[in-house]
């Protein structure tokens, strides 16, 4: 199980690998294809009003953001922002989504142990994996692609499979928490890329508004035009940095309030876990089956004994 541990924490920190490297493909896409439009253009920058910084519109438009030479980047970098956030929540509808069908499973297969009647001891020690079903559980938690979409799933497949001997919540309980820890590190380190993002967009939006600053400043410093000349567009200089600040408030909160719900989720399948499953397991400990072997063998010799006693008392009157 230590293998299987192992490679299920390599596993997932491969996907959320392979997510960003696939946000990073998609996002690429978006930015050709917003650059080749009409209105993608980033070879003009619109004409700066003082009038117009009352308008919404006016800061909405991205032709500040667009223009050269660290347009392109900045706009690829807020595509891979947009893509990662969007592609999170919807792989976690999918996750709740595997938690509720897990959820149904437990509750269809694994019965709480009062609504049970009591097993004898020669039940608990001949088939000890018909008071819980764990075949079953197996089988239903088998198909690939299930393992692949719900994450729930693979959880419960991991803490079942390759079980050796009699199945405990002393052992499982282990198990569980480890991969408790693993989810929570691993979910926890998968939003490092999007904290590089936030820092990358300022500091790129910061070279782009120092670039416009430059050639904004330059007429005046050759002369070319007076210094009052170029206030105005010395002050748009620094609406792309202004828009990438707002914008990174906007993709923190967003993301924040993601990673809240995906913390809830977690916890969530672990609750679910620990009532439906662990808590309702037969044997408390591995130990159990043969503490009651030895007890039905001790009480199978008293037995004996006491029939001899009773045919020896019967005979001697």
């Amino acid at each position: 199980m230590e293998y299987g541990l192992r490679r299920y924490e390599a596993a997932q920190r491969l996907f959320w690998i392979l997510f960003f490297v696939l946000c990073l493909g998609v996002a690429y896409l978006f930015a050709e294809a917003a650059a080749n439009s009409p209105n993608g253009s980033a070879a003009a920058l619109p004409t700066f009003q003082p009038d117009s910084l009352k308008s919404l519109s006016f800061w909405l438009q991205l032709r500040w953001i667009r223009g050269e030479p660290f347009g392109k980047i900045l706009v690829y970098l807020l595509y891979v922002a947009l893509i990662f956030v969007g592609a999170r929540f919807c792989w976690l509808l999918v996750q709740y989504a595997g938690k509720f069908y897990v959820k149904g499973l437990l509750a269809s297969h694994v019965r709480k142990p009062a609504a049970s009647p009591k097993p004898s001891l020669e039940q608990l020690s001949a088939k000890p994996e018909k008071l819980f079903p764990v075949d079953i559980l197996l089988k239903k938690s088998n198909p690939l692609f299930l393992r692949l979409l719900f994450h729930p799933m693979t959880r419960l497949r991991l803490l079942l499979a390759k079980n050796q001997g009699t199945l405990s919540s002393e052992d499982l309980m282990e198990r569980e928490r480890r991969m408790v820890e693993t989810d929570w590190q691993v979910l926890y380190g998968s939003w490092t890329p999007f904290r590089w993002l936030l820092w990358l967009l300022p500091l790129f939006a910061l070279l782009q508004s120092s670039w416009l600053l430059y050639h904004q400043v330059q007429p005046a410093v050759t002369g070319q035009k007076e210094i009052h000349d170029v206030l105005g567009p010395v002050f748009a200089s620094f609406i792309p940095l202004v828009q990438i600040i707002l914008i990174n408030v906007l993709l923190s909160l967003g993301s924040g309030l993601l990673k809240r719900m995906e913390g809830f989720y977690l916890s969530g399948v672990d609750t679910l876990f620990y009532d439906r499953f662990l808590s309702r397991l037969p044997f408390q400990s591995s130990d159990t089956l043969i503490l009651l072997e030895a007890l039905n063998r001790h009480f199978q010799e008293l037995h004996f004994v006491l029939r001899r006693l009773e045919k020896s008392l019967g005979d001697g009157k």
